[in-house]
């Protein structure tokens, strides 16, 4: 899977999680669309906060 490279496409990432959100739960099965979109778009967000807004320490 490719990373993400831009703001925008960022933004629009963290905007279809928020759409996903409401349609998965913790009794959710793991192979529903949703809940395995939502677990791939989570960790490309994870990696690009990671790598583009880490805190850095004190």
């Amino acid at each position: 899977m490719r990373a993400i490279n831009t703001k925008l496409e960022y933004s629009t990432i963290c905007t279809r999680i928020e759409e996903l959100l409401p349609l998965v739960s913790n009794e959710t099965s793991e192979s529903d669309k949703n809940y395995i979109e939502l677990i791939l778009l989570s960790d490309l967000v994870a990696d690009y906060e990671e790598k583009y807004e880490a805190i850095s320490p004190p």
